[in-house]
Parts: C-alpha cells; sequence; structure tokens
C-alpha cells in the first residue's frame, strides 16, 4: 500500500551537523489501520507534523523490509527515488524504539 499511496511530512528545516536525536512519534487516531498522527522532532523540537490516511493493519508480508541505513525496498520519498538503495554515508549511533503509553 506504501508504494501507492504516500503522504509527506517533512521537517520545517535542515538537520543541525553533528550528533542529532531524531524522534518520529506515531499515534493512532481511531483504530488499527485508520489514521495516523505523526510528530516529528529534532533534540526534542518539534520540527514537522502531519497525518498519515491509513496506516499498517498489522499484516506484513514477506517483501517488506526494515532497514537502518539504507532503504533496500521503496524510497522513504519519491523526491530520490533515482538514487536507490540510499545508502547513508554518516555514522549512526544508537538505534531506540519504544512503544509510548497511551494518554
Amino acid at each position: 500500500m506504501f508504494k501507492i499511496e504516500r503522504t509527506k511530512i517533512q521537517s520545517s528545516g535542515k538537520l543541525p551537523a553533528g550528533k542529532a536525536k531524531i524522534e518520529v512519534v506515531t499515534q493512532l487516531v481511531d483504530k488499527i489501520g485508520g489514521p495516523l498522527d505523526i510528530t516529528l522532532k529534532v533534540n526534542g523540537q518539534e520540527v514537522g507534523q502531519g497525518r498519515v490516511p491509513r496506516g499498517m493493519s498489522l499484516h506484513f508480508t514477506n517483501n517488506a523490509t526494515f532497514d537502518i541505513g539504507a532503504d533496500l525496498d521503496s524510497p522513504v520519498s519519491l523526491d530520490y527515488f533515482d538514487e536507490a538503495p540510499f545508502v547513508f554515508n554518516g555514522k549512526i549511533g544508537r538505534t531506540h524504539f519504544q512503544y509510548a503509553s497511551k494518554k
């Protein structure tokens, strides 16, 4: 589905030079498979927000990839589709995923 319908949510500016804490906060609006509110944060400051009309319904296929440092499946943005596989040439530090408690 994400290759067919894409939602573009981007920051209001470029990342700062050096080490940065990047957060993507995803909040389910209604039910699984429904809309998601997304907030982008850099070093604790909100830099972008938007709504994805449909999220994953907890069904994954064997062709879905989960990549850090390169995108081996479809690009996050069609803005750089021709640059696949988008290998990051910098240093990636700790990666942490956390399920936030419901409010």
